[in-house]
């Protein structure tokens, strides 16, 4: 067994002369010990160490093909490099190890070993792979946002991000690893790279950008098929259209995730809207079926959820184009209006907010608002709430009946935007209100009857004005 006297003398030797490298091996094999303590583990990881910061200031360690005339150094330095790459193995292979202290020792030096090589060589892709691999199987979240720091230089994000790749081909079954793929992927920046991904090739340089904006986009395909967890999957879905899709060689490699979350419903169909919007409207997506299944998302349980504000907001932006038929247009308003009879007070002005600006916008549906109640679409409502075609909803041959009910509502604000939406003008509203809430909506109202009762001019001097005033006097 391994002891701390044995690995000092092993050390000191190798250090004072080459002659002793080969005892590397032994240091190895204590390293690879099951019944090591954690102590003696960190101390051969040490050593280790400091041979090779010693020996890492040769060039032939790290390039293959040495030219040396000499058969016996020719085979010498091929067993270095071996025996440098079973070392390397060794000591990443315990950032995986369940103590802390030697996970962090094992991270530290194999860092440490990569960036020595840099100084001869470009990151070489195995022990890259190798070394990004244990750091994401470890789950630990410090030592990935250690490692997310070192990626700032081109060679580091062009490996890392082949790395990642490779990594979530090889693990794509493991949805328990995805948050740690995820953090190090989404802390890889290549905003600026992607700005320059497009000019010639003519440098070195130019050269690698394009091949790591090429690898930013072939790493997040392979990472979105990995099983994912609920919060992940919705946190990846809500930031990708500001994160990720600016800075794609290809957006459009997205198209298959971005459908089927769509295609999901609820949660998931909202938050892959704007993302899906983006490559409808700028990369030319040919998608016919998004305004009828946008529709049908327009459920009562909609306006109870958290995204509400954003998904109204992202309707507004939508359903802007005068170029929209009048019967989805009429659709979409008749839904929501209908829906809001069951919705909360704030929702409910987000909502009369957004019809107002809509009808505003689209002239050609303003005869829902305004249709009597005399008129038969009133007396007898033809619009069918069930159809899920916003064709064949006839909400162009209905009326908005429902801002009837809503201006008799208890809340004063929204009978105050029904009002607006009846006004003739064409004046569009500024702000959908999506900043208010339940609670700010009854504190602004506390505030306005929160006012001092009115008192008695003549201030009383006792609460008896009779002949025994004097001893109910307040002085």
């Amino acid at each position: 067994m391994a002891n701390m006297e044995q690995l000092s003398v092993l050390t000191a030797k190798i250090m004072s002369d080459v002659s002793y490298t080969n005892e590397i091996a032994t240091i190895l094999d204590m390293l690879s010990e099951e019944k090591n303590s954690e102590i003696l583990t960190v101390a051969v990881l040490s050593s280790l160490r400091k041979i090779y910061e010693k020996l890492q200031t040769n060039r032939w360690l790290f390039e293959e093909g040495d030219n040396a005339e000499d058969k016996e150094v020719f085979e010498y330095r091929q067993w270095m490099r071996e025996t440098y790459n079973d070392v390397f193995t060794a000591i990443t292979s315990l950032i995986i190890s369940p103590h802390q202290q030697v996970q962090d020792s094992a991270f530290s030096i194999s860092l440490s070993f990569l960036t020595a090589e840099t100084v001869f060589v470009k990151l070489p892709r195995e022990r890259t792979f190798l070394f990004v691999e244990q750091v994401l199987l470890s789950k630990n979240t410090d030592l990935v946002m250690k490692l997310s720091k070192e990626v700032s230089d081109l060679d580091w994000k062009f490996a890392a991000l082949k790395a990642v790749g490779r990594f979530s081909k090889l693990h794509s079954g493991d949805h328990t690893l995805s948050d740690f793929v995820y953090q190090l992927l989404s802390a890889i920046d290549i905003s600026e790279l992607s700005q320059h991904s497009g000019e010639k090739q003519k440098t070195d340089a130019s050269k690698t950008i394009h091949h790591i904006c090429k690898a930013y986009n072939s790493t997040w395909v392979l990472f979105l098929k990995m099983p994912k967890s609920r919060e992940l999957y919705h946190t990846i879905l809500s930031s990708l259209h500001e994160n990720v899709i600016p800075h794609m060689h290809n957006p459009k490699l997205l198209i298959d995730f971005l459908v089927d979350s769509y295609n999901l419903g609820g949660t998931a169909s909202l938050l892959a809207l704007n993302s899906l919007f983006i490559l409808i409207t700028k990369y030319n997506l040919d998608y016919p079926s998004f305004y009828p299944k946008l529709y049908r998302m327009l459920t009562p349980d909609l306006l109870h959820t958290t995204y509400v504000a954003r998904f109204i907001m992202m309707l507004d932006i939508f359903l802007k184009s005068p170029l929209l038929p009048a019967y989805l247009v009429a659709a979409f308003a008749k839904r929501l209006a209908h829906n809001a009879l069951q919705a909360p007070p704030h929702v409910v002005i987000i909502v009369m907010r957004f019809i107002t600006n809509l009808v505003k916008l689209h002239p050609s549906v303003k005869r829902l608002v305004h249709r009597g109640k005399d008129h038969a679409a009133v007396r007898t409502d033809p619009f069918l709430y069930a159809e899920e075609d916003p064709a064949q909803c006839n909400a162009l041959q209905s009326s908005l009946w429902e801002l009837e009910v809503l201006a008799e509502h208890y809340c004063p604000a929204v009978p105050a935007v029904v009002k607006t939406l009846r006004k003739p003008t064409d004046e569009i509203l500024v702000g959908l209100g999506l900043d208010k809430d339940y609670d700010g909506l009854f504190k602004e109202y506390l505030k306005m009857w929160n006012k001092d009762p009115p008192l008695e001019f003549e201030e009383p001097v006792s609460f008896d004005q009779s002949e025994y005033s004097d001893i109910f006097s307040f002085n």
